[in-house]
């Protein structure tokens, strides 16, 4: 009984030597964080939830020695983003506040791919529908132009063309837009090809969304960000 006694106190240090042991081997592959680090290991490195601080702070999960899914990591100068991580780097939803001295917090809110934010929503534009005969729908944005318009130009690959049934094909046109969300002050005829009609909504409200109708054929497209937009649609018909 009192051998047991003795042997208690050193088992425990034995452990608390174990585990500091691992801990010490456990490591964290970014170097702003190697220094010390608790909590789960895998195969020598972090691996799971676990607080890492060396000049930077980081606590969250981890999966191989590097912030992988969601955390929180502060830099030595202040500023924290708390969200989602992919292999060391920003990848996913979060927000990134930045300290400015004698000033109120700058924060930024949204979505970032590769350590780089991509804007406040994962993607900027959503195409709920399209007919079965418009072939393809690209949307583009102009980000050397900050004015908010959206130019749509439609094309049809036999336009021009004799049809037996009914004549010459007629370049494609926007017959009506059913707006869902959004306004816009007034469209203009833009420049047109020989397959195609070219119109512009000026003076979009953002986020916007419509139903583009092309005759029989539609599309329902939203747009979330501002910006000078282009959709290009082209019907196979």
């Amino acid at each position: 009984m009192n051998l047991d006694k003795k042997l208690f106190p050193l088992l425990i240090l034995i452990s608390i030597t174990l585990r500091l042991s691992a801990q010490e081997t456990c490591k964290v592959l970014v170097p702003e964080l190697s220094g010390k680090y608790e909590g789960d290991c895998k195969k020598g490195k972090a691996s799971g939830n676990g607080k890492a601080e060396g000049v930077d702070l980081y606590d969250g999960e981890f999966k191989e020695g590097l912030p992988d899914g969601k955390g929180v990591y502060q830099w030595k100068n202040g500023n924290t983003y708390n969200g989602f991580w992919l292999k060391g780097k920003k990848q996913g939803s979060g927000s990134m506040t930045y300290k400015r001295a004698g000033k109120k917090d700058s924060i930024v809110t949204g979505f970032w791919q590769k350590d780089v934010y991509a804007g406040l929503y994962e993607k900027p534009f959503i195409i709920y529908s399209r007919s079965s005969q418009i072939a393809k729908i690209s949307i583009n944005k102009n980000n050397k132009d900050n004015t908010n318009n959206i130019i749509i130009e439609v094309q049809n690959t036999t336009a021009g063309t004799a049809s037996v049934s009914s004549g010459v094909q007629s370049k494609p046109q926007i017959t009506d837009i059913l707006l869902r969300r959004g306004n816009f002050l007034q469209i203009n005829q833009g420049l047109a090809g020989p397959k195609s009609t070219v119109q512009q909504l000026n003076k979009v409200d953002f986020p916007f969304r419509a139903v583009f109708r092309f005759g029989s054929q539609e599309a329902d497209i939203e747009i979330l960000e501002p910006g000078n937009w282009k959709i290009f649609v082209n019907l196979n018909n």
